[in-house]
């Protein structure tokens, strides 16, 4: 009596909808087998595609039918066997061998014949062909999205898939949550831990109830879905679905995380004013604060370098005391500061410049509508030479994403622009103001907004030879070398000539002027050089 083994499977790995249909199958095939007197040895089953060799209980049967332990195998259908020309051949090979005398479908007819085995490789080669057309269907569908801006997959926490308009659309339950959970994490004062923590407080939870786990959000901040842009296969595309966050906001993120990646330095005691401050301008590693108590009882707090260099000897041995260090502070916020009399002549200046604003803000907007144009067209010869051939995938994908990125950062700066219009001469205009409540810190002796303000507008900060230096950004460096009595109160005519060249001085050729390297351009005019006022 031939002994038969019974083997079910179906495609979809959803639980609920395997089961029902695997009690389907084993249902028809116990009562055929009832049937037709088969004797029936055992039963398979799995959930698992066969478009791809490699299941695992497939593999286990057709080894116990080489062992010798059945002769037959009883399935539905013979495309439950097999949907890829590996393990059809391997089938059709076994009836070769006579290994497997009998094959048995309730809803297909087989004879081990010449015949038999051409009808049997015929059903075999249909179940791969509806296979590999039904991928290509699935992939020209998913193609189709992709143009239209589509994401073809499960929506990101913050969105959900529209079904009747198979679009992703926002989450009015967690949309906004997530929102600031963006932007909590750009500030830099959010470890992963912590952000995690946030989400809990929020609601945003995993799937088990639980603390979403750390390699979910991490996805979720270098996830460029929630700027507007979409990854599908390792390539950027642009999406219409509505973006929760900016390109620069995305991109700070993007900082935040390299920052968080790095080792976090232990925190001092509290009464430390100026510890993680500044680093030791020989070795470059931390400084930390110690406290000495003299023979007299009095407390004294001392900064030195840490000395953790284990490829160099640093050589700064002498500390610098907490006194010292708070008058380098104050030495260095006061040299960014601005008076009250020469906050308010900044100030009416920038009132002129608004007036003069409107010709340099077409030129300026003509301008990134120009380099847009030109990142298009960059695009569309990368494209081109993908399609020759010309360029590696990898290659292509790698080009094209640094491209969608600057495209996208270059729109927002155009949006903002036509949405803001002269917002640039409002950032000037608090810059003034910051220069000059950092006045009032000074006056005030108030180190701790010293050390935040100076931390702000300033990278660098190392202590070298028990001196302080920083080196500032932007526009607070021309402050910072500014004659001090240029920024006193009450300026006579010679503190007026030496202020005045913020304003006028002008390069030789008259086709540059550079304002004490402020955020301004200027270019020539009919009648010389003229102010086109360009916040960069």
């Amino acid at each position: 009596m031939i002994k038969y083994f019974i083997y079910c499977r179906k495609s979809s790995e959803d639980e609920e909808r395997q089961i029902l249909s695997i009690e389907a199958q084993l249902a028809e095939l116990r009562e055929f087998a009832k049937q037709n007197n088969l004797f029936v040895v055992k039963e398979f089953y799995e959930s698992k595609t066969a478009k791809e060799p490699g299941r695992e209980v497939f593999n286990f049967m057709v080894s116990e039918i080489e062992k010798g332990n059945a002769e037959g195998i009883l399935a539905w259908n013979p495309d439950r066997l097999a949907r890829n020309s590996i393990d059809g051949g391997r089938v059709i090979y076994l009836v070769d061998t006579q290994k497997i005398i009998s094959l048995k479908f309730p809803t297909f007819w087989f004879e081990a014949t010449p015949q038999g085995k051409f009808m049997l490789s015929v059903a075999f080669g249909q179940a791969k062909y509806y296979t590999d057309n039904l991928r290509e269907n699935i992939l020209r569908g998913i193609r189709q999205k992709i143009r239209r801006g589509e994401l073809s997959a499960k929506a990101p926490l913050g969105y959900f898939n529209e079904p009747r308009l198979r679009t992703i659309e926002p989450d009015r339950k967690t949309f906004n949550k997530v929102k600031e959970i963006l932007r909590a994490f750009a500030t830099g004062e959010y470890t992963l831990t912590k952000i995690q923590s946030k989400m809990f407080s929020l609601g945003l939870v995993g799937k088990d109830g639980k603390l979403p786990h750390l390699s979910t959000i991490q996805k979720i901040l270098t996830n460029p879905f929630y700027y507007g842009h979409f990854c599908y296969r390792g390539e950027i595309h642009q999406g219409s679905h509505k973006p929760m966050i900016s390109k620069k906001l995305f991109d700070k993120i993007q900082e935040a995380l390299i920052l968080n990646g790095k080792p976090r330095k232990k925190r001092g005691p509290k009464n430390f004013q100026f510890l993680n401050f500044a680093i030791c301008g020989k070795c470059g590693y931390s400084i930390t604060a110690e406290r000495h108590i003299k023979k007299s009882g009095l407390k004294f707090v001392y900064y030195r370098c840490t000395h953790k260099s284990k490829t160099q000897n640093c050589s700064q041995t002498r500390f610098l005391r907490e006194e010292v260090l708070t008058e380098q502070v104050k030495e260095n916020c006061q040299k960014v500061s601005l008076s009250d009399d020469w906050r308010e002549k900044y100030l009416a200046k920038v009132s002129e410049w608004e007036k003069e604003n409107s010709q340099s803000s077409n030129l300026f907007a003509q301008n990134l509508k120009t380099e847009l144009s030109a990142i298009k067209e960059k695009l569309e010869r990368l494209t081109d030479a993908y399609l020759v051939e010309a360029l590696e995938l990898a290659e292509y994908q790698e080009r094209k994403n640094a491209l969608m990125a600057e495209k996208k950062t270059k729109e927002e700066k155009l949006s903002d622009f036509e949405r803001k219009g002269n917002h640039w001469l409002e950032l000037v205009r608090n810059w003034i103001i910051e220069a000059n409540q950092a006045k009032n810190f000074v006056l005030d002796n108030n180190f701790s907004e010293m050390k935040n303000f100076i931390k702000k507008i300033g990278s660098n900060r190392r202590i070298l030879n028990q001196r302080l230096f920083v080196i500032y950004k932007k526009p607070w460096n021309y402050l910072y070398f500014l004659p001090a009595e240029s920024r006193a109160e009450g300026a006579g005519e010679a503190k007026v000539l030496r202020n005045r060249l913020m304003w006028t001085r002008r390069e030789s050729n008259s086709q540059l002027l550079v304002a004490n390297e402020m955020y301004y351009r200027y270019t020539t005019g009919p009648k010389g050089a003229k102010r086109t006022l360009i916040w960069h």
